[in-house]
């Protein structure tokens, strides 16, 4: 009883030194070493200076970036409309995918996922791209835990604005992932939105913006001192029954 006892109370004394104190760190995506004007896209790396790793997370090569003004067909009668709306800064992310790949993107890492911002994309104003995503949280034995987030259509004019129009960032809330152990990265799946609404082949694009990451638990330091003095006294009261 005394040996369980003791047991407890130095659990109990040494849940505070469990806690950490980082600060959460935002992939905004408007930060590269490599100049890239709002009305371009390109790839993650080669925007980030030919480097996967951003925001100590290593990206999937099919992420894209692109800049608030870009338009697909801007030189066409009349021009294209803008891909997507950034929830901050000039610059997001995209799948640019069609129905048959860009699924299941990867960012390898072992941050914690707190949240991020998603959206539906426009493609030569055929209207939105995928209608739902799912962030799965992974780990070396596969899926830890999912969010499932829909899409929504929300207009910067209202609903009264043409289809053509890109489409608001929506908060996704991940936050459930700070309750695991032992993630090793993210997969970011997409549902291609209905083909009836939206005929283009690129109906199952997304747009993403502003991850925001905090580093996974770690003790503190002396909580390793604490946990070899508490084992010191439980071993010595073993003893003294023992005895």
């Amino acid at each position: 009883m005394k040996i369980s006892l003791l047991s407890a109370t130095l659990a109990l004394a040494l849940l505070p030194g469990l806690q950490t104190s980082a600060q959460a760190a935002v992939a905004s995506f408007d930060d590269w070493p490599t100049t890239l004007a709002t009305d371009q896209q390109t790839g993650l790396f080669f925007a980030n200076g030919n480097s996967s790793l951003y925001a100590g997370a290593v990206w999937d090569a099919r992420f894209s970036v692109a800049g608030d003004a870009y338009r697909v067909a801007p030189t066409a009668t009349p021009p294209g409309p803008l891909f997507g709306i950034p929830h901050s800064g000039h610059y997001f992310v995209t799948n640019q995918g069609n129905d048959n790949d860009d699924d299941g993107l990867r960012i390898t890492t072992t941050q914690v996922l707190l949240s991020a911002w998603f959206g539906q994309n426009e493609y030569y104003g055929y209207g939105g791209g995928a209608d739902q995503i799912t962030i799965h949280a992974m780990g070396a034995s596969g899926v830890l835990r999912s969010v499932v987030f829909n899409l929504p259509e929300l207009r910067a004019g209202g609903p009264a604005v043409s289809p053509g129009e890109p489409e608001l960032l929506e908060l996704v809330d991940t936050s459930s992932f700070a309750a695991l152990t032992g993630i090793t990265g993210y997969r970011i799946d997409r549902r291609p939105g209905d083909p009836l609404t939206m005929p283009h082949p690129n109906r199952t694009s997304w747009v993403a913006d502003d991850f925001t990451f905090a580093a996974a638990p770690v003790p503190e330091p002396g909580t390793y001192a604490m946990l070899l003095a508490g084992l010191g006294l439980v071993a010595w009261a073993r003893s003294r029954r023992t005895a």
